[in-house]
């Protein structure tokens, strides 16, 4: 097998039919695992562990609170709004990642005198999609 080096960008990240592209410094989907025991009965009294996943679309973001249609305040004005998502990590590659998730507001502001990088992170909703 050889080795695949498969690096962000350039990329987009659309959140509710618009491009945010320009602003993202940094994107992933990140898994989260979540395993329970089941519930022991008398038929079964070793039940299977239940594995489940939850994913987050996380990332930093060049701070652009100054423009009305940017990011942070899209975040803000769309906070708790569950809103259709599609990440493409790099045209060269061709594979968009798509689904739903809830948007969540992020810091306003930052270090003075200096372009400021923020983080955000919005569960994603249900299942998602490669295509």
């Amino acid at each position: 097998m050889s080795v695949t080096d498969s690096r962000l960008g350039p990329g987009t990240l659309d959140l509710g039919g618009d491009d945010f592209s320009v602003q993202i410094s940094s994107c992933s989907l990140t898994p989260t695992t979540n395993e329970t025991d089941g519930t022991p009965t008398l038929g079964v009294p070793d039940p299977t562990t239940e594995v489940t996943f939850e994913w987050t679309l996380s990332g930093d973001t060049v701070s652009d609170w100054g423009d009305a249609d940017g990011f942070v305040n899209y975040c803000m004005d769309n906070a708790g709004s569950t809103v259709a998502f599609a990440y493409e990590p790099s045209t060269t590659a061709g594979i968009t990642y798509s689904g739903d998730v809830q948007i969540r507001p992020i810091q306003i502001g930052g270090d003075v005198a200096v372009q400021s990088v923020v983080s955000f992170e919005f569960p994603v909703v249900g299942e998602f999609t490669r295509a």
